[in-house]
Order: C-alpha cells, then sequence, then structure tokens
C-alpha cells in the first residue's frame, strides 16, 4: 500500500500512537473497558496473571508486518474491550497478505497467501501451553485465515497437509477469534454469498462462511464494506457499485492511518456499533453504520459543487442502494433480520413493504433538499471550501553555472526513471485483466449452470414456480453482482497503472 507498484491498497495499517501509552501488561491490562459504556475498565491488580489473555495480532491484505500504530489501535478498539480478564503484551504475526492484483500484479492470490497464512499461524499455536487463554485478531484476509482454522479447512492446493494447519487440541476450550472486514462474514462476506464458486485465474476461492458456532468470536463489519457487506440482492447494481467503492473507501478505514481524510472510523463508533442477532450464546456479531455512501464519493472531490449535489440525492439514493440488503441493519423496519452467524447467500428480491419504500424514498426527497440548502449556507460544505482555499507562493531563483550541470544529470536520470517505472506499470496491468477476462467468460458461465441446475432440481421436487423463477433469477443475479464487481477490480488496476505514471507518490483509499 505504500509503494507505487501497490497503489490500490488492500487494507492500509493505523500510523502513529495511541492517546495513552501502551506496551507492557499492565499498561495494556488498564487500558481494557467494557463495550459501549456498560462495564468500567478492570484494574491491573484485580487481573490473576493466569487469566490474561494473549493477543495474536494479524495484519490486511497488502499489510504482512502490521505497524505498532495499528497493534495499538486494534488492541484499543477490538481486543481489549472483548477480553474481560485483561491482556498480555500482544505479540504480532507475520502473515504474507497477498491479494493479487488488488495488492500488486506481481503479489501472491488469495489462495496461496492465505494457504501460507494457516500454516503460519498453526505453528504458532501449536507450542502453546495447554489452557493458554489465546485471542487471534483478524482484519480481512487474516480474518479469513482465522475463519478457516476454525472450520478446519484443508486447501486442495496447499503443500501444508502433513500435518495439516489446525487449531491445537489443547486451546480448543481456551481460543476465541476477533474479526472486522471479514470477507467470510456469514451474512454480507463477499466470499460467503456465492456458494462454491471458483475462479482460478484470479486465485479466488469462494470458501464459504466463519462456522456458525465453532469457537468464540466477535466480528465487525462496517456497513457498505463491499468485501464484509456485499448485497445480498446483486440485482441492484447500484448497490454492488456502491459495495465496490466500499471496498476502497470503507473496507480500508478499520483502523485508520493518522492522515485519513474520509470514512475514518472512530473508537466511538465502534463502541456504539449494533449488535445483531445470533443464534450462538459464543459469537457476537456488530454492525458499524456508515453515513456517506462510496458511490458518491468520486463526486464530492468535485471543488465546491460535488458536495451540495451528493448531499442533494444522497437520501433518496441511499434507500435505493440499501434495497441491496432490505433488512432492518440497512434500514428497512419490516423486513427480517437474518441471524448473523448464518450464512445468507445471495437472494433475488428483497422481502420490503412496498409501502415503506415508498415513504423512505418521499422522505428522502425533502431530507436531500434540505441537505443541499445547507450545504451552500454559511456553514456549509460550500463556504468552507471557499475560506480553505488559498494561493501558493511564488518563488524563482536561476540556478548558477556550478550547479547546472548537476542539475541536469539529475533531471535526466529522473526523467529516465520516471519512462521506465511508467511503462512498467501500465504493460503490467495487462496481465490482471486478461485474469479477470479469463474469471468472467470462462469461470462464471458454469456457475452459472450449476445455479440452473439447481433450480431444476426444484422443479422436479415439485416447486414449479419457484424452481423456474430461480433457474433462471440467479444465474443472471450473480452474473451483474460478479461481473459488476471484477469489472471495477479492473478498473482499479488501470487507475493504479495511471496514477504510477501520473502521481507516482500518490495512494488510493487513504
Amino acid at each position: 500500500m505504500v509503494s507505487a507498484s501497490a497503489a490500490i491498497p488492500g487494507d492500509p495499517p493505523a500510523e502513529g500512537s495511541p492517546a495513552v501509552p501502551v506496551g507492557s501488561p499492565l499498561e495494556w491490562t488498564g487500558l481494557a473497558v467494557g463495550r459501549r459504556g456498560a462495564a468500567a475498565a478492570i484494574p491491573a491488580a484485580a487481573v490473576p496473571s493466569a487469566a490474561a489473555t494473549l493477543p495474536l495480532v494479524l495484519g490486511p491484505s497488502g499489510v504482512p508486518i502490521p505497524t505498532q500504530r495499528y497493534v495499538d489501535t486494534v488492541m484499543d478498539w477490538y481486543v481489549l474491550p472483548n477480553s474481560p480478564g485483561g491482556v498480555t503484551t500482544p505479540q504480532v504475526v507475520f502473515t504474507p497478505e497477498g491479494l493479487y492484483p488488488i495488492t500488486g500484479v506481481k503479489s501472491l492470490p488469495l489462495n496461496t497467501s492465505v494457504d501460507q497464512g494457516m500454516k503460519i499461524l498453526s505453528d504458532i499455536l501449536d507450542p502453546l501451553p495447554g489452557g493458554t487463554p489465546t485471542t487471534v485478531f483478524g482484519y480481512s484476509q487474516s480474518a479469513i485465515i482465522g475463519s478457516l482454522l476454525q472450520m478446519g479447512y484443508i486447501s486442495p492446493t496447499s503443500p501444508y497437509t502433513d500435518p495439516s494447519p489446525a487449531i491445537p487440541e489443547q486451546l480448543t476450550d481456551s481460543i476465541s477469534f476477533v474479526f472486522v472486514g471479514n470477507e467470510m462474514n456469514p451474512n454480507g462476506g463477499f466470499l460467503s454469498r456465492f456458494p462454491d464458486l471458483l475462479l482460478p485465474s484470479l486465485g479466488i476461492p469462494f470458501y464459504g462462511a466463519t462456522p456458525e458456532d465453532a469457537y468464540p468470536t466477535t466480528n465487525y463489519a462496517r456497513e457498505y464494506d463491499g468485501f464484509a457487506d456485499f448485497p445480498r440482492y446483486p440485482l441492484n447494481i447500484l448497490s454492488v457499485l456502491n459495495a465496490g467503492l466500499g471496498i476502497v473507501y470503507v473496507h480500508t478505514k478499520y483502523a485508520p492511518a493518522s492522515n485519513c481524510q474520509t470514512f475514518c472510523l472512530t473508537q466511538q463508533e465502534v463502541m456504539d456499533a449494533v449488535e445483531l442477532p445470533s443464534t450462538s450464546a459464543s459469537q457476537k456479531y456488530y454492525f458499524i453504520p456508515t453515513e456517506n455512501l462510496p458511490l458518491l464519493e468520486p463526486l464530492r472531490v468535485i471543488p465546491l459543487i460535488g458536495n451540495p449535489i451528493a448531499d442533494l440525492i444522497q437520501p433518496v439514493l441511499k434507500v435505493l442502494v440499501n434495497l441491496g440488503y432490505g433488512d432492518p441493519a440497512h434500514g428497512f423496519t419490516t423486513a427480517h433480520q437474518p441471524d448473523a452467524n448464518v450464512q445468507v447467500s445471495f437472494g433475488l428480491f428483497p422481502e420490503v413493504s412496498p409501502l415503506e419504500v415508498l415513504t423512505q424514498l418521499v422522505a428522502g426527497v425533502q431530507q436531500g433538499i434540505t441537505d443541499f440548502f445547507a450545504a451552500l449556507g454559511p456553514d456549509g460544505s460550500l463556504a468552507r471550501e471557499i475560506s480553505a482555499i488559498s494561493l501558493p507562493a511564488l518563488s524563482f531563483s536561476p540556478p548558477t553555472a556550478e550547479a547546472l550541470i548537476p542539475a541536469i544529470q539529475h533531471a535526466a536520470s529522473a526523467i529516465t526513471n520516471r519512462i521506465s517505472f511508467s511503462v512498467a506499470g501500465l504493460y503490467a496491468a495487462l496481465l490482471p485483466t486478461a485474469d479477470i477476462i479469463n474469471a468472467i467468460v470462462i469461470s462464471l458461465p458454469g456457475y452459472s449452470v450449476n445455479l440452473a441446475l439447481d433450480g431444476v432440481q426444484q422443479i422436479l421436487r415439485g416447486d414449479l414456480i419457484g424452481g423456474l423463477v430461480n433457474a433462471i433469477g440467479l444465474p443472471i443475479a450473480a452474473n451483474v453482482g460478479l461481473v459488476t464487481t471484477a469489472s471495477l477490480i479492473g478498473v482499479l488496476v488501470w487507475l493504479q497503472a495511471a496514477v504510477a505514471v501520473l502521481l507516482p507518490n500518490y495512494v488510493i483509499g487513504t
């Protein structure tokens, strides 16, 4: 994420230091706080050393070695509130965290990276003494690693089969997990929405869902995060496009960097997260609302007029986007909220009240007009942008004769290096483009045939209408959602190449 060759990051880490210094077990324990203010901090002296939890902290895609600020942030925001017995000093776990092509055209594909990550984590867990209280923190890809260890997954392509990666038997009663941005989130994870899909050209198996009730798990997902909150009804292309942009703007900000500009999550938002219904007493799923639509972020970057126009259309557009989810978590109170720990595959049409949709659309029109005029007012976004405009100071001094030749030499080297880097960035985008086309043209038709045959089986079992609708509709819905998302990734790959040419030091998504 920090290099020009990986300008589109998987998940950028936080940077810097937390407000309260941490490091020793005593300091970590002193930071332990109850969720949402329900419990006070646990004094270090009151925590028996034997009860303190060992946190293992893994990074997200594109971040194999987390920074100290990242560790401090995720400990303070996610691990400590879920560690009532206190914690010991966290251990950072290196994992490859490749996600080709998003983390770079020369990075590992997801399946290879996950296989290696599972083996690394399993080897770290294996020598721990029996009964050691252990919490594995996983963000994005490392949440996949933790989920697959929970289910005892054995990769068909992994060389690590003897012994295969697994949670050691001596820890089965003392290990727990905390996940954020989990692509295997049972209701919303991109890799759980489309069961049994495999995209070999991209190295992406759709692993399924985090097990329903295998180990104590706390899972946080942000609204519109396209990896952890993918639409349930992908025929809604607005919802899919919004989720795709949410991968860039929302998914990357669970532990925001110090220079974060947009969609920056706060600790208070984590504390105020909404707990979703679950059939498991040991598994907690939390939903963090997102105020603005990622879909409108490209409009908001237009100077002066972008924000007022986005504020005008967002309330109505949000209703339409939320129809791609069709549940109370996304604003439809008359719909059913699925149990968060149970896998929910994609479907065709949301079961929401048409009257509620109409009511929300009317209210959205009114709210949009109000927000538009507020943005144009003296305290609105337009006035703030105008007040922030300042002209740069100009200065020029002619080079001396002695410095002229070194300046020309430096310029010649810089120009040739820039051209070489730019050309490499452009042709590097060709391979992932070919792999994305391969997935769309070859893999998705096979998946569509299987979906259609599932509908035929439904017809043969006596459900004529339902089977016919699913045989025709489900392949169309899957293709709309997957082709749209794959195409967005292709666009991001080429945007990354263009950024490498024009703005080599710019990082997308921060």
